[in-house]
């Protein structure tokens, strides 16, 4: 529980110096926003209290009108909303603003003394010499009065700019400070996840590599209390279970193994002496029917007949049962080989196989494969076949062998997916489980006779290549069979294009 505690402290340290450097980077934030919309009221009286209101005065004195009149009160109300807001109360521009509010009461008072001058002046009485002094008394006091609105601007935008600095410069001093203050927790972090975590786990991490070595009697010996000197011991129990559990499966393996050749001899045995008693019983049916047929009755002969078609089924199966077991059995002899020559080979013999039929077959070129000559001819006479099986009731039968490039999932490499497809009759794929399993089928016999072992050799020989084969259809739809193959180094094989089945 010791690193746990120590990380505890270390954790409320930290959380604590968040609180606080929030708390006050929120304050600073609250009041930097604050003189911000301070700086942007400052910033517009200026516009509307000097400049739009001189500009409005001198339009209504060149042409007095109660529309000019108007706007200069539009603006005089402007320049009042722009002074009611309480932003500056309690700040040093707090004078300056009182100073502006007082102007701006006093600002109306004038241009009524302005208007009425210019408004005499334009029905044509003659102005007397004290009227002109009071105009121009007028004229210089609203000037004054407008200008003071400019100066007691600046002056706020002075005051918004150095409060702006010092509230800057107290969050630059505020994240320094934050940026120390968690430097310092992270650095004793670090130096007691080093001293208590990083050198065990370096141990263990060795020690892990070591198991993976096959040193299975490696152990850390790892002393204390802490969770990670728990873990040491534990990792230790575990080293010794494992080596019990791996000598257990190795004895497991290597009778597995045993019965497993004994098995696979005792099928193969059983297979090649059941020949010889069904080509016997074939033998003496025919020579029965060619002797003695005549004279047989009809139902006689219908027997005989059936007797010599289970022999021949049986038969087949044998030879099916032989072929698996040899595939099994027989190591791989792996070279470098142009699988679509080979493709074509198999598709004449097995278009040979089914005479009558019109069956395209379209093979990619520059198919280079590293694998065995032997075993593949039997995958892909296998796979072909199949397909001119369940095309039988197709009048055009179309076979396709192509390739394709794919990521593999787990490792991220790139793989060469080659393909089989054809236009027959297809299955459904919730029945895809029982494909590749040895005497299952997916159709009644009656519909596409067969021994239903082909597809299992398939399967026993692109395992044999470490590949997978995995087959993907619809019912009317035809049947797509993918596998992939290793990829070695060795010469380069193109991949053609081709439609992804």
């Amino acid at each position: 529980m010791l690193i746990r505690r120590q990380q505890w402290a270390i954790a409320i340290a930290s959380l604590i110096t968040v609180v606080v450097a929030t708390g006050l980077w929120i304050a600073n934030n609250l009041a930097l926003r604050a003189e911000l919309e301070r700086g942007r009221m400052s910033a517009q009286i200026g516009p509307v209290g000097a400049a739009q209101m001189r500009s409005r005065i001198f339009e209504f004195l060149a042409e007095p009108s109660p529309a000019a009149r108007a706007r200069w009160y539009e603006s005089h109300q402007a320049l009042g909303a722009l002074l009611a807001p309480a932003l500056m109360d309690g700040t040093p521009g707090e004078p300056i603003i009182a100073g502006l509010r007082a102007r701006h009461a006093e600002l109306p008072a004038l241009f009524e003394a302005l208007a009425a001058d210019r408004l005499r002046e334009a029905a044509g009485s003659t102005p007397t010499p004290e009227l002109l002094d009071a105009q121009r008394m007028a004229s210089v006091h609203f000037m004054e009065a407008t200008q003071q609105v400019a100066s007691d601007t600046l002056r706020l935008l002075d005051l918004g700019q150095a409060r702006l600095e010092r509230l800057h410069a107290d969050q630059e001093r505020l994240i320094a400070g934050l940026i120390l203050a968690l430097g310092l927790v992270i650095g004793l972090e670090l130096f007691l996840v080093h001293r208590r975590i990083l050198d065990p786990l370096q141990e263990l991490h060795k020690g892990a590599r070591a198991i993976e070595k096959g040193h299975y009697e490696h152990r850390l010996g790892m002393s204390g209390k802490d969770e990670i000197a728990q873990v040491g011991a534990q990792f230790d129990h575990m080293a010794d279970a494992l080596g019990e559990t791996l000598q257990a499966l190795h004895q497991q393996r290597s009778q597995l193994e045993l019965a497993n050749r004994e098995l696979e001899s005792f099928s193969y045995s059983v297979s090649h002496d059941l020949r010889a008693p069904l080509r016997g019983i074939g033998g003496w049916a025919q020579a029965l029917e060619e002797d003695h047929g005549a004279a047989l009755p009809v139902e006689a002969q219908e027997y005989l007949a059936r007797i010599r078609g289970e022999c021949a089924r049986m038969n087949l199966l044998i030879e099916d049962l032989l072929q698996l077991a040899r595939v099994t059995r027989s190591e791989p002899s792996f070279e470098w080989l142009e699988l679509d020559l080979l493709a074509r080979e198999v598709a004449e013999r097995v278009r040979e196989s089914w005479p009558g039929r019109d069956i395209e077959f379209v093979i990619a070129p520059g198919l280079t494969v590293w694998g065995d000559r032997r075993l593949l001819g039997i995958a892909l006479a296998n796979l072909f076949d199949n397909a001119c099986k369940f095309t039988a009731r197709v009048p055009r039968a179309r076979v396709e062998l192509g390739c394709r490039e794919i990521v593999d999932p787990l490792g991220a490499r790139v793989l060469r997916q080659y393909f089989v497809r054809d236009n027959g009759a297809g299955f459904d794929m919730k029945h895809a489980a029982r494909l590749f399993v040895p005497f299952q089928r997916m159709h009644s016999q009656r519909e596409f006779p067969g021994t239903g072992i082909g597809l299992a050799i398939v399967q026993r020989i692109i395992q044999r290549h470490a590949g997978v084969l995995e087959a993907e259809a619809g019912p009317g739809e035809g049947a797509c069979f993918r596998f992939t193959l290793p990829l070695l180094p060795g010469p380069p094989a193109p991949v053609p294009n081709a439609t992804p089945p």
